[in-house]
């Protein structure tokens, strides 16, 4: 394998606390990505199951409380684009009142 050269960077963490709150209704998590990423990570550290939208509102993702996961796209040389916007909502019913934060960390080169 060859070494391009070119450095591992991160974006600012994307987070939303329970207290914020989060709700049945989709929410921004953080801001649009600035670059081209490779690699992020999604935690549900809360106490209910949670869907993440890829900004359009449509349910890409489901997460169970208490869990994470891991995505890396360079292995095949794919990218989520600049501009993607991310956002999180608790899967109905939701806790009475939510507990824990969600999190989107990513990695761009």
């Amino acid at each position: 394998m060859s070494n391009t050269g070119n450095s591992i960077k991160m974006e600012a963490i994307r987070e939303v606390a329970a207290t914020a709150p989060i709700t049945t209704v989709y929410q921004n998590l953080g801001g649009v990505f600035t670059r081209d990423v490779f690699r992020i990570w999604l935690t549900n550290n809360t106490n209910g199951d949670a869907y993440f939208s890829i900004g359009d509102g449509v349910d890409n993702i489901k997460m169970p409380a208490q869990s994470g996961r891991a995505y890396d796209n360079k292995t095949n040389d794919m990218y989520l684009k600049k501009g993607t916007q991310w956002s999180v909502r608790y899967s109905a019913p939701a806790p009475v009142i939510p507990e824990g934060w969600v999190g989107l960390e990513v990695e761009y080169v």
